[in-house]
């Protein structure tokens, strides 16, 4: 036997190269590759049948979901995120959370996080591994005697996630759902510079999303995108969005810390540095201001353009005065502590950062948009720009330096308006995620095993919501109507 041929068998025993060409095989030819793993024995069916011993199943009228994510911080104890799936069990009849990640992390056995609410783990050695993995141990610990118990497959990012979520529900024949938070791989090039992982991941990305009959934005931007790639998505929707301003605006609105003793005045700019970015506008605008040594401007954000907006920086002769401090994972104690807020990006993101900045206090110079001409009047409670009137800008910037009455004008306005008009209810928010979940139900055929029109059964207390206060949807932002205005 020649040396070559050894080293084909040789190959032939490694796991890893296995694995690898089973994934290739799912991939290329949409083929379903049988794969066994041996998983803890898990409590779950049996304290589900003890549910069952006082319900009638063939009346439920809520659905199980079964969420895939790659976040482990849904494990930590009173964290935020394990939080908003505990009180998902409020609108969903079970909620299962499948969290993916490599070998030593795993849990020795399902948890229970609440009375509707499991968290499993799943690792493996090799990442390409992940999508089998899942599937696995959803057939071990979700497929029982009366079938399979999730309606719902819902995957929590577009890359393994979605990989593993399409698996399974293809496998038992449940609808499947995509939610797309995280615009990285728009720039694929330097996406796969970033890990050794992501040309896998970018591969399980088109490979499902080519196939998804329903997919889930953060942002607008997100969603044009998508739409632009994928032209056979029909449904293809903004996730709906909560906004806690009641926590915003009880804190005090002057800071505990100047974190930003350096500056007597500071400009801040919060957002994603990528090709969409309009830093380049407000690097422009400030300049006039940066004239004065004791003017800062701090930019927070991450992206494919960092290096560009730094050499721009030093081509206006302003370097010297504009800080970049990278994608923060709590911006809130700089939003507190800067001057003034400069938002020339009109993304939904930015929405987003506009209402927080609004709810802190934060004065805000703005490019105009619906739902910011809608909440703010240019003058009173911020100041408005035309998105890509770089002039008008530099002159507001100028205009609100020279007044110091704006900045307490600006602050108690705008405080006001939030409080005023937009909506804060966590009980609607999650009536509304339920409710662009299970769209999906009406999308595509539904299993004869999901009942989607049953009644309610005596066991079961269906949700009360409370009594909405008149609203309008302006880009996705709920917003209470003012007074004396019909809806």
């Amino acid at each position: 036997m020649s040396i070559s041929s050894l080293r084909s068998e040789a190959k032939a025993f490694d796991p890893a190269i296995r694995a690898e060409v089973d994934l290739n095989r799912v991939l290329d030819a949409d083929s379903i590759i049988t794969r066994t793993r041996q998983a803890n024995i898990s409590s779950v069916e049996t304290e589900l049948m003890k549910d069952q011993l006082i319900r009638t199943e063939s009346s439920r009228f809520k659905s199980r979901v079964l969420f895939i994510t790659t976040d482990q911080s849904v494990l930590k104890t009173g964290d935020v995120t394990q939080q908003f799936f505990i009180d998902l069990e409020v609108v969903f009849d079970e909620v299962h959370i499948m969290v993916l990640g490599r070998r030593g992390f795993e849990l020795p056995h399902s948890v229970r996080l609440s009375a509707k609410v499991w968290v499993y783990t799943v690792a493996t050695r090799f990442f390409f591994q992940l999508p089998f993995a899942t599937r696995s141990l959803a057939q071990n610990e979700l497929n029982f005697t009366d079938g399979f118990r999730a309606d719902i497959i819902v995957a929590q990012d577009p890359f393994e996630s979605a990989a593993a979520a399409y698996l399974i529900s293809k496998r038992f024949n449940r609808p499947l759902q995509v939610h797309v938070t995280d615009d990285a791989f728009s720039d694929e090039k330097v996406f796969v510079e970033l890990a050794k992982e992501n040309s896998w991941r970018l591969r399980f990305m088109h490979f499902v999303l080519k196939r998804a009959q329903s997919v889930r934005t953060s942002t607008e931007s997100l969603r044009a995108l998508l739409k632009k790639r994928y032209k056979h998505i029909e449904d293809l929707a903004l996730l709906p969005r909560f906004f806690n301003t009641k926590a915003l605006l009880a804190l005090p609105p002057n800071p505990i810390e100047d974190v930003f003793p350096q500056f007597s005045f500071t400009v801040l700019f919060i957002g994603d540095l990528s090709t969409e970015s309009t830093l380049f506008r407000a690097l422009d605008a400030v300049r006039p201001l940066l004239r004065t040594p004791s003017i800062g401007f701090v930019v927070i954000g991450d992206g494919s353009q960092k290096k560009h907006f730094k050499e721009r920086a030093v081509i206006l002769g302003i370097n010297e005065q504009v800080l970049f401090l990278g994608d923060l994972p709590d911006p809130l104690p700089y939003l507190l502590s800067a001057d003034l807020l400069l938002v020339t990006d009109t993304s939904s993101e930015s929405e987003d950062l506009v209402i927080k900045a609004a709810a802190v206090g934060t004065p805000i110079i703005m490019a105009e948009t619906p739902v910011r001409r809608d909440l703010f009047k240019d003058g009173e409670s911020a100041f408005l720009c035309p998105p890509e009137a770089m002039m008008a800008f530099s002159d507001k910037l100028r205009r609100f330096i020279n007044s110091n009455a704006l900045r307490t004008q600006f602050a108690d306005n705008a405080r006001t308006v939030i409080q005023n008009r937009i909506e804060d209810n966590p009980d609607l928010y999650r009536l509304a995620y339920r409710d662009t979940i299970e769209q999906v139900l009406f999308n595509i055929d539904v299993p004869p095993s999901i009942n989607t029109t049953s009644s309610i059964s005596a066991t079961d207390t269906p949700v009360v919501s409370p009594e909405p206060r008149p609203t309008v949807l302006v880009d996705g932002i709920e917003m209470k109507v003012p007074d004396g205005m019909k809806k």
